[in-house]
């Protein structure tokens, strides 16, 4: 927007004698249409000598590589800071009066991605990973990067996060986050999985080739899904088969935000002949086919407008990140609800799913085949009126994957006609426990390796003194809190789970070659800066740290004791007085718990689920929690 009205505005607001802060982002992209290239020479220094001619005296330029600049290209008094210093420069810039102007470089992350893939840009050899044991579920890393390849992960111990490798855009600013979860594998490879050894022609063997639907009005076919996960090469691969085999076909594409994950909808549609084709965008209630490949974008109100009863629709079950995940850390995506209301829409009996991204993981060895695969699996189900023939040629004239995307379209076409065929190819999920039992017993032995079989048997006592008294859905909950505060992660338990509970393991199952592995940690006694939100700042270390992380894994057995180095910091002190808060609560409970008061006491006995992180990031969590457990004890006298 700088040449056509963005710098226009700085000059009529320098007119005006404004007090604003213009804000020009200079990412090598046109972002917000899709990532053109920028028409016309124009350059960070060009724009800061413009801004000057303009009459802007504050110019202040941020960059994820500042020292790339000559500093003698730019106005005399142009400030040159490292990205890390954004809201700080931001803070400062506001206070000035009159026009001031950021300019930020940094090429798109998502430009970069692009460019890697197509082998134009170097890749660097540097992959960030999450340690879901260590991590708390606090949200924090996403606050710092607001990147939705920071991904919710559901464990045993409650919804955790993890880094999507496929779509990660390395620009590493999750590892602000202030956490020790997360560890970069520099100089590895990521391992290729083959996915199983299925024979597809076999399994296809007796598969009957579907019937088509006729063509004798257009037909509309609504591709919907989320950005970067080949929405549109689905589109672009219907429409191609559709031309190869003489027919009309026409597709728009609606991308808006694509690029951040946003909202895709690809508009096909066909017909015998192109000239039976008038308009190329398909009306409100008159889809005849759907292939959802995300349920959250399905069920929006701007897919589903197209829908009526009858329209046909394939959709994919998986779990896929939205921005409401990255801005709420506990979200919930619903999906079953949501694949309730679309089939209430079209009619139960028009609606059919599956977890594409599960099955192209497991059985391909990469979940972005999915999209691919609901192809395959629309087609059987006589969704798409095009052949298989033409389909297969399009994906070879594609070039991309073309093996794999085959096998993906021709395993969608199986798991439409006999879904039990791959049953036994899939990786059973580690069963999660779910009763009260099974949730006592799980923590319980994960206690007796945090500490000792006397500590695990002081978590039994306690819940056992409740089971009486309070129904079992709170104590399911009770269970998981008390073991929260408990195994409270100070420096041997994130020391044990970095070196003896088998994420060594995991990182080697992901990558290959000689990595090495370094750690991100804040150690108060080394911190020497502070972040751009004034905490202590994190630094790397090298693969020694594992070494040390690993031998002090073996101190356990000092926690809490007179030769505690670490008894007095402000997390120990902390950790015990939560604890021992909780425990008091526990009894208070046992004597004063009545079924009058049973919402106050449940909202009580929830508030460790909102404790969570590390550092300031606890604390904070902490503040919050006693200053709501203040309002309901008032409530309950």
């Amino acid at each position: 927007t700088w040449y056509h009205s963005g710098s226009l505005a700085i000059r009529q607001a320098v007119a005006a004698q404004t007090n604003i802060t213009y804000k020009i982002l200079y990412n090598d992209a046109v972002a917000m249409t899709g990532g053109q290239p920028v028409d016309g020479p124009v350059s960070v220094a060009a724009i800061a000598q413009t801004c000057r001619a303009e009459g802007v005296e504050r110019i202040a330029v941020l960059s994820d590589d500042i020292g790339k600049f000559d500093r003698t290209d730019f106005p005399a008094g142009t400030s040159f800071d490292d990205r890390a210093q954004l809201d700080v420069i931001q803070r400062e810039l506001r206070e000035i009066k009159g026009v001031s102007v950021l300019i930020y470089e940094q090429t798109c992350a998502t430009e970069k991605r692009r460019r890697r893939k197509r082998g134009t840009l170097e890749d660097p050899a540097k992959f960030v990973m999450i340690n879901d044991l260590v991590c708390e579920g606090c949200g924090d890393c996403s606050v710092e990067s607001n990147c939705l390849s920071v991904e919710p992960k559901e464990t045993a111990f409650g919804r955790k996060r993890t880094i999507n490798l496929n779509s990660c855009n390395k620009d590493f600013s999750c590892l602000n986050g202030f956490c020790p979860s997360f560890v970069t594998v520099e100089g590895a490879k990521r391992r290729k999985k083959d996915g199983a050894d299925l024979d597809i022609a076999a399994l296809l063997a007796d598969v009957p080739t579907p019937t088509l639907p006729p063509l004798d009005d257009p037909f509309d076919l609504l591709v919907i899904g989320v950005g970067g996960t080949g929405v549109v090469t689905v589109g672009a691969l219907i429409t191609m088969g559709a031309h190869l085999e003489g027919k009309g076909a026409s597709v728009l594409d609606f991308t808006g935000f694509a690029q951040k994950f946003g909202t895709v909808l690809s508009y096909i549609r066909l017909s015998a002949a192109p000239e039976a084709l008038h308009q190329v965008r398909i009306d409100q209630g008159s889809a005849d086919a759907v292939i959802g490949c995300d349920t959250v974008v399905s069920s929006s109100p701007k897919a589903s407008a197209h829908y009526r009863r009858g329209s046909k629709v394939v959709l994919n079950r998986a779990e896929m990140p939205t921005g409401d995940l990255v801005l709420h850390r506990d979200a919930q995506l619903k999906i079953e609800e949501r694949e309730d209301v679309i089939a209430q829409a079209v009619g139960p009996a028009n609606l059919s799913g599956l977890d594409a991204n599960k099955l192209a993981e497991d059985l391909l060895g990469d979940s972005v085949f999915a999209n691919v695969m609901m192809l395959g699996f629309a087609y059987q189900h006589g969704l798409v009126p095009v052949s298989e023939m033409a389909l297969k040629q399009a994906i070879l004239l594609n070039g991309v994957a073309v093996e794999k995307n085959g096998r993906a379209f021709d395993l969608g076409r199986v798991m439409a006609a006999k879904p039990q065929a791959v049953a036994d190819h899939l990786r059973d999920e580690a069963p999660m426990p779910q009763t009260l039992d099974e949730v006592i017993a799980h923590r319980a032995a994960f206690l007796a390796g945090y500490q000792d079989a006397g500590y695990a048997q002081r978590y039994r006592d306690r819940v056992a003194a409740l089971r009486a008294i309070l129904p079992e859905d709170l104590m399911i909950r009770v269970a998981r809190n008390l073991f929260k505060l408990m195994a409270f992660k100070d420096e041997y338990e994130v020391a044990r789970l970095q070196t003896q509970m088998g994420f060594e393991t995991q990182l080697a199952a992901q990558f290959e070659g000689e990595f090495k592995v370094h750690y991100h940690l804040a150690p108060p006694f080394l911190a020497k800066e502070k972040d751009a939100r004034g905490r202590p700042g994190k630094r790397s270390f090298g693969p020694w740290m594992g070494r040390a992380m690993a031998a002090l894994a073996r101190m356990k057995g000092l926690r809490s004791t007179v030769f505690d180095p670490f008894r007095f910091t402000a997390d120990g002190k902390l950790h015990r007085s939560l604890l021992a808060w909780y425990e008091g609560v526990l009894e208070e409970v046992g004597r004063g718990w009545s079924d009058h008061s049973a919402d106050t006491w449940t909202a009580i006995l929830a508030l460790p689920d909102e404790i969570r992180g590390y550092g300031p990031v606890r604390e904070a969590a902490a503040e919050a929690a006693m200053t709501r457990y203040a309002e309901l004890k008032a409530k309950l006298r």
